[in-house]
């Protein structure tokens, strides 16, 4: 698909680079949807910041961001950072602390 973009008036512009950032918007949204939906309250979770990877629970699911709750304190992170910590991540590490 081609639009000569050099043929269009100042409004005409505008108009379409409104409608460009409402779709833009709108996969974003998706696609933060389609990625939360892998998340449920009471997994387990880590993200990394800007020191170290941190761990928490997810406490609560928002339209944007995971509530995750840490020994640091709670985040809203997108879910596009999170990582699922599975069962056996989990007793790994308990081994590796034992």
């Amino acid at each position: 698909m081609s639009i000569d973009i050099d043929k269009l008036s100042k409004e005409q512009l505008l108009a379409l680079n409104r409608r460009i950032v409402e779709r833009l918007n709108y996969l974003a949204a998706r696609e933060t949807l389609e990625v939360s939906k892998k998340f449920r309250v009471g997994d387990t979770v880590e993200f990394q910041s800007e020191e170290s990877t941190i761990q928490g629970l997810v406490i609560r699911i928002n339209r944007k961001t995971l509530s995750i709750r840490t020994k640091e304190g709670q985040w809203n992170i997108p879910p596009q950072f999170l990582k699922k910590v599975t069962q056996e991540e989990k007793n790994r590490k308990l081994r590796i602390v034992e």
